[in-house]
């Protein structure tokens, strides 16, 4: 193009002209040749007009064949301002002697347009509009959507590059989290497997095989390891006062004392409820099980700060140790359990080695509870009778059934060994209906033989009481004996009362519309709410016989048992002190207005038959003389 430009040039310069010759002639008729054929489009113009452009050129901007010659140049422009704009671009260059290269679009005929790649010269640089200017033309419209299809499709491919990258990569994030949640849970699930979820100390899992492990090193290290099987003294009564929300709080910071108590090598397990185990590897031997036992009870034995109460808890010890108690974990974790019953029967807040003499014990108390199953099937059980008196006229105003176990080869078996064994197994249930049924029973009996009437006062367990169809399983007991609703009263215990005090509170209202009279049993060893103890329809209070032993001579009980006769009174309900036992005791509760008083210096609980003989008529209900059956 160049080249064509240059030729077209020097052809019209006009030293060419001034020659004259024949040879410029014949270069003439081979540029107009050469200007006919080319592919590319060409013009002259001079003065703003085209004198000349070739077929090309005019095929491009659609005008017919020398229709251009002699027409002004902006009529390939699109407006006379764009002519002008192209103009002042040009110029310049083309004066000094440069090419002017650019792209455009050029204007069709017909209204159309096109875009062309434009190269401009100036023949004579001095004078480039009246001596002449040669533009060469390429319709590159073709080349330039080709270009922009190519770009379009490029920018296409980008884009969907990126969002399938950008969609990778949110996948490939996704299946991290997938991964690390999966990682997250199944560690989770690892840690459960072995450890409590309560407290996050190892479970019964976990310890098994940290106890295999200390085992196998003391065998080969000829050293001892030792079991301490730990019971939370009277958890149960904190629990059921408190919720089980403080109860859950206890057993955390419990588990917190015992961690700080762990020396390296050992582990501390949760079992259950409230009993945790304490592994010491490596140990010496039992000198080393006690110190570490004695550290127990101290550090445990602490007061906790849990939701603005503070708590006491005590434990309860038992030790085995390997080699001598044992070879293999259950054998080592049953005698530290064993050992930790016999801890608790001893006075409990103390620790005990297993020896053969807690052999027995356990062996005894398993058999016990296994012949426990049956008591009631065989008609062992049986109930005993204790009156209460009113301590302004000395008449009897209640009476209480007590149950008793009468074992075949054992004879009378104490309640206080065989009733927290029927609330550790569950038979507490059954063993309190049979209770309540017989009571009722007993009731109808001396009703039809005119003797009384006075209320018949039942004990109810925690387990009992917590029985939602409580309520109609009394009203169908106390219809099956023939006996009024206000004929009997229920004594629950403090501790049993307080629990889930919504279901409770309903309970006591259901029982009080029948027209039963409500006790609360053991007053003072729980953890009553006053609040609650307003709003529950509760008729009596049952000072505990703990509180009545020691007084008057102690002044802490005296002033706690006067404390509790002035709050019966404010709420207007009747006191009874239980354990009374000689005229001392009377007489103080006589003077600070305790209304009935329940204890050996009046009477003790007795069969029926025993009770009917004595009692029948009163002419000395006082009677303290032992009454033979």
């Amino acid at each position: 193009m160049a080249h064509v430009q240059a030729e077209l040039a020097s052809a019209s310069a006009p030293e060419a002209h001034a020659r004259g010759d024949c040879s410029s002639g014949q270069l003439l008729l081979q540029y107009e040749a050469i200007l006919e054929n080319a592919s590319i489009g060409i013009a002259f113009t001079r003065d703003q007009r085209f004198e000349h452009v070739n077929p090309r050129f005019e095929e491009m901007v659609g005008w017919p064949h020398g229709a251009l010659t002699g027409q002004h140049g902006s009529v390939v422009w699109r407006s006379q301002e764009e002519y002008g704009a192209i103009g002042r671009r040009v110029g310049p260059l083309l004066a000094r002697g440069q090419s002017a290269d650019f792209e455009h679009e050029i204007a069709r005929r017909d209204g159309g347009t096109f875009i062309a790649r434009i190269r401009a010269k100036a023949v004579d640089p001095r004078q480039p509009v009246h001596g002449g200017t040669i533009w060469i033309v390429e319709d590159i419209t073709e080349h330039r959507r080709t270009v922009e299809a190519l770009r379009r499709a490029h920018d296409e491919l980008e884009k969907r590059v990126r969002e399938r990258t950008e969609a990778l990569a949110r996948a490939n994030s996704r299946l991290r989290d997938e991964i690390a949640v999966r990682e997250t849970a199944e560690r989770r699930i690892r840690h459960l497997a072995h450890h409590d979820v309560l407290t996050g100390l190892p479970n019964r899992r976990l310890l098994h095989k940290r106890l295999d492990l200390a085992l196998t090193a003391a065998r080969g290290g000829r050293c001892c390891v030792a079991v301490i099987f730990i019971d939370l003294d009277r958890f149960k009564t904190i629990n059921d006062s408190l919720g089980h929300t403080v109860g859950d709080a206890l057993l955390k910071a419990v588990a917190t004392r015992l961690t700080e108590v762990l020396r390296p090598g050992d582990t501390v397990s949760r079992v259950g409820g409230d009993e945790f185990v304490l592994i010491l590897g490596s140990t010496s031997g039992p000198d080393d099980a006690a110190a570490v036992s004695q550290r127990l009870l101290e550090h445990l034995s602490r007061p906790y700060e849990i939701g603005g109460y503070s708590l006491r808890v005590t434990p309860s010890l038992g030790i085995s140790v390997f080699p001598g108690d044992g070879e293999d974990p259950p054998t080592l974790l049953s005698r530290a359990d064993a050992a930790m019953y016999h801890a608790k029967a001893e006075g409990r807040q103390c620790f005990r080695f297993f020896t053969e003499e807690v052999q027995r014990a356990s062996t005894l108390r398993l058999q016990l509870e296994n012949e426990l199953h049956g008591a009631i099937a065989r008609g062992e059980l049986l109930l005993h009778y204790q009156p209460r008196f009113d301590l302004v006229d000395g008449t009897l105003s209640a009476v209480e059934a007590l149950v008793r176990w009468q074992h075949p080869r054992r004879g009378m078996v104490s309640p206080a060994e065989f009733i927290p064994l029927a609330e550790e197994t569950g038979l507490i249930q059954p063993i309190g209906d049979w209770v309540l049924r017989e009571a009722c029973r007993q009731q109808r009996r001396w009703r039809d033989l005119g003797f009384g009437p006075w209320p018949m006062a039942v004990n109810l367990s925690a387990r009992q009481f917590g029985s939602r169809d409580l309520t109609e399983s009394i009203r169908a007991i106390v219809a099956e004996a023939g006996i009024e609703p206000d004929a009997l009263e229920i004594e629950i215990t403090e501790s049993a009362l307080m629990h889930d005090t919504g279901q409770t509170l309903e309970t006591l209202r259901s029982l009080a519309a029948l027209g039963i009279r409500i006790s609360i049993d053991d007053f003072g060893t729980g953890y009553s709410s006053l609040a609650y103890l307003k709003r529950f329809p509760v008729h009596l209070l049952k000072i505990d016989r703990s509180f009545v032993r020691d007084i008057p001579s102690d002044a802490d009980d005296a002033t706690i048992v006067r404390a509790i006769a002035g709050l019966a009174r404010s709420l207007g309900l009747r006191v009874v002190a239980e354990g009374v036992e000689n005229r001392e005791q009377e007489r103080f509760l006589q003077g600070i207005g305790c209304d009935e008083g329940q204890g050996f210096l009046f009477a003790p609980p007795m069969p029926a038959s025993v009770f009917e003989r004595r009692f029948a008529c009163q002419a000395s209900p006082r009677q303290t003389v032992p009454v033979a059956d």
